[in-house]
């Protein structure tokens, strides 16, 4: 069964944002940080927390990540004080998902029953259209073109593109051109040089162009999101058939199915004139920034996207997003109009596609929605008993209070020097915080800093060491852009894959 809770990660994906009500700001304390089931976190603390790793970047956004992860942890000590097997933390928002995943499975499974054969002819004539094993052997000369480019320099990086080309065209050497001009730290010193690769391993406009171009052959310029390529197909090369021919049938059968699926979800869609309502796209980005929000009754009913019958709400979309890491919700906070568009829609197609199954007599049973909570439980128990947080007994003159707070406080050092994962929680974070009661207080999250820094010594880092970018555990490796969310898959929305360059 696959997991429910996600896997342990660093500090880098656990970002959840702070809150700050008016009422509670003029009666709290001013030097503290946060507060959770009781207990305080001060700016004193949390500098000293910080300080612990001299690397780790002094801004509000980690100070920020610091303070949500101290709630969460000292929410989950305190839960797994009262019962170590943690029964009291409601999962019904972790397990939902999961949940309509598998009666949505159920009425695939009934409304389009599985294609298991093709003909030998059949796909032999597939493959030889198709050619899924071809591999090029490709060099690239690349012009970076920034996102941000005025027209003017766009112009002129266009203008050596067609110039290179041209030389290129008149029969310079295509590898010397490369290392002079590519702007491709990972093959300029070899000319160019990618090596082979199949379909699915570059982005579209990339693979589209290569793998139309015969050996010998130049493409025109090409643009990617990487900037503009100039690029040279050296060699091409496919199995044959025979060999092939078991593996591409599965994969053609596979293929016939999501089509089939494709086409079921179109004919159970379309009829429902699904419609993103205006004001939609800010309110998704609000809730992206800010999943605490608190929403009224109207604000938590409100129709994002509307379809006959029914209606995608802020209050479902809010649960999503208390659901993702924080890199995952900055995507949806980043994202144009027009990929909004096309996840709110993805969000609306399934949740008719549950309200199909349901409609059909489809529910999660008893049985599964119990084995679902339980493998959950299991893995948040497991996660919480490896940070350390169950079973913490007081030390000499100590409260259990002060035994929690001691003991989250060297969990939370241990993971700001790198040393320890964090357990992201999702939306059992929320739940806790509903049940005990937290709060992070924005306005203070700035004298964290200034105490942080006030105890650094001004000294420059030493080569090879890059400064950590914000939310980035020390010791991680950079976290990679990813594209923004384009349609999420049935009743799970995920981003669209991204491709390697």
């Amino acid at each position: 069964m696959r997991k429910i809770l996600p896997p342990l990660v660093l500090i880098g994906a656990l970002a959840f944002p702070a809150c700050d009500s008016f009422g509670q700001a003029m009666t709290a304390h001013t030097d503290v940080v946060a507060r959770a089931a009781g207990h305080e976190l001060s700016i004193d603390q949390a500098a000293a927390i910080m300080g612990t790793n001299p690397r780790l970047p002094s801004n509000p956004q980690v100070v920020d990540a610091l303070a949500n992860l101290w709630v969460d942890y000292t929410l989950l000590a305190t839960a797994a004080e009262e019962d170590s097997t943690l029964k009291t933390v409601d999962l019904s928002a972790l397990v939902k998902p999961a949940a309509d995943q598998e009666i949505v499975w159920k009425l695939r499974d009934k409304v389009i029953p599985p294609d298991t054969t093709i003909s030998d002819a059949e796909l032999q004539k597939l493959y030889e259209t198709e050619n899924p094993a071809l591999q090029v052997r490709a060099r690239h000369i690349l012009f970076r073109l920034p996102p941000d480019a005025s027209p003017s320099q766009r112009d002129s990086i266009l203008q050596l593109a067609r110039e290179v080309r041209a030389k290129v065209l008149a029969g310079a050497d295509f590898g010397a051109l490369a290392k002079q001009y590519s702007e491709d730290p990972g093959s300029r010193d070899q000319g160019g040089e990618l090596g082979f690769f199949g379909k699915g391993q570059m982005v579209g406009p990339f693979e589209e162009a290569a793998f139309k171009l015969k050996p010998g052959e130049t493409s025109d310029i090409v643009e990617t999101p990487f900037g503009l390529h100039i690029i040279q197909v050296e060699e091409r090369k496919a199995p044959p058939f025979e060999q092939m021919k078991e593996q591409f049938r599965r994969q053609a059968l596979m293929q016939r199915q999501q089509q089939r699926e494709e086409a079921y979800v179109k004919q159970l869609t379309e009829p429902k004139n699904i419609k993103v309502e205006s004001g939609a796209f800010d309110v998704a980005r609000d809730l992206a920034k800010k999943p605490e929000m608190k929403l009224g009754g109207r604000a938590a009913e409100r129709t994002l996207v509307s379809y006959t019958g029914g209606g995608y709400t802020a209050q479902e979309f809010q649960a999503l997003m208390r659901s993702l890491p924080g890199p995952r919700r900055e995507q949806f906070a980043q994202a144009t109009d027009d990929q909004l568009k096309g996840v709110m829609e993805g969000l609306a197609r399934n949740k008719i596609l549950v309200e199909e199954a349901k409609r059909q007599g489809f529910t999660p049973s008893r049985q599964q929605t119990d084995s679902l909570t339980n493998v959950a439980r299991q893995q948040l128990v497991a996660a919480v008993a490896q940070a350390g947080l169950t079973h913490i007994q007081p030390q000499s003159g100590e409260t259990q209070q002060q035994a929690i707070e001691r003991k989250v406080r060297s969990v939370l050092e241990s993971v700001v020097k790198g040393e320890q994962n964090v357990i992201p929680l999702g939306p059992v974070s929320y739940a806790l915080r509903e049940h005990y009661g937290a709060e992070v207080y924005e306005r203070s999250l700035p004298a964290v800093v200034t105490k942080v820094e006030a105890s650094r010594p001004a000294q420059p880092l030493q080569p090879g060491q890059p400064p950590v970018q914000p939310g980035q555990a020390p010791g991680a490796a950079p976290a990679q852009p990813q594209a923004a969310p384009t349609q999420p898959p049935a009743a799970q929305p995920q981003p669209a894959p991204t491709k390697k360059k």
